[in-house]
């Protein structure tokens, strides 16, 4: 009940801003997998984002962001239970348009991912990005990017495709960024809408001292349904359910790392983790946001 009173007191700041804010965009979610099974693991994450706009001039923009997320694991038997993971970090990006249909964007975002118990060197973490997008017309946008991050593993590489379609007759659309991100989704109006969704997410998080400050690599594929409403102006509300795929939660010494790595599969040398779990399951989402800017 906890976690859901959290949630609700989001969307009622959330909704409180959108009375007042015109250059904002706010985002807050929350997902949750119980156990199932003979698995004893189950999992509750929140996120929070907001973006802010610093300088808009005719081809180029500036704008910043803050991001916070919380993994909480619950496991009755091992060294992950009641294990609080968080993650806080800021953001600057650059969009440039370089030609009549195409904008650059770059952005940088320094981190923290860990337990939080103690804040050290060990903890921060840094991802940029490099993405250009293509508008052909109306209906439809490509582009092509690529994303480098410093993770306690080593350095990840995630090369990444961009894609929006409306068709011209009808409320169908298919966008995002893939392999990570696509959805297909139906729009009866202005304000509902119905769809499928693929997300694809790798992170790591260091661990504090007394657990030798070792790191835990999260991995997590689900595939499920949702539906998006309007609720007043900018705000919407998503809900959705899905299956949770080849969902992992391993834990590494500080040492064994890689030097690369694509997608989250790392292509050198394998280590054996001191504590794996592969649990798969039902996934739950609820999310809010605040959407002002015109990209969104």
């Amino acid at each position: 009940m906890k976690r859901i009173r959290n949630l609700l007191f989001l969307v009622f700041t959330i909704s409180s801003i959108n009375s007042f804010s015109q250059s904002t965009a706010l985002d807050a979610g929350s997902e949750m997998s119980p156990s199932k099974g003979n698995s004893t693991l189950s999992m509750f994450s929140e996120t929070v984002s907001a973006r802010f706009p610093l300088s808009k001039k005719r081809d180029n923009a500036w704008s910043t962001g803050i991001n916070y997320k919380s993994l909480l694991t619950e496991n009755n038997t091992s060294v992950i239970n009641g294990l609080w993971l968080h993650s806080i970090g800021v953001s600057l990006s650059y969009r440039k348009k370089t030609s009549d249909k195409t904008t650059m964007t770059i952005m940088i975002q320094p981190s923290i991912w860990s337990d939080f118990k103690e804040i050290s060197g060990e903890d921060f973490r840094f991802s940029s990005s490099l993405r250009f997008i293509t508008r052909k017309d109306n209906h439809f946008s490509i582009g092509w990017g690529i994303i480098y991050s410093y993770q306690f593993f080593g350095n990840q590489i995630v090369p990444i495709i961009d894609i929006s379609y409306r068709k011209t007759t009808g409320n169908w659309r298919i966008g995002g960024a893939l392999p990570f991100r696509p959805r297909i989704e139906y729009a009866f109006n202005d304000k509902t809408a119905v769809g499928f969704r693929l997300e694809g997410n790798y992170y790591s998080y260091r661990l504090s001292k007394e657990l030798n400050s070792q790191y835990l690599f999260y991995r997590q594929w689900d595939a499920g349904l949702f539906i998006d409403q309007k609720l007043t102006g900018k705000l919407y509300i998503t809900a959705g359910a899905g299956y949770a795929f080849n969902r992992s939660l391993q834990i590494y010494n500080k040492d064994q790392t890689i030097p690369l790595s694509f997608f989250g599969n790392r292509v050198a040398k394998k280590y054996t983790p001191s504590y794996s779990n592969q649990s798969d399951g039902l996934v739950y989402k609820i999310g809010i946001q605040l959407r002002l800017f015109k990209d969104e």
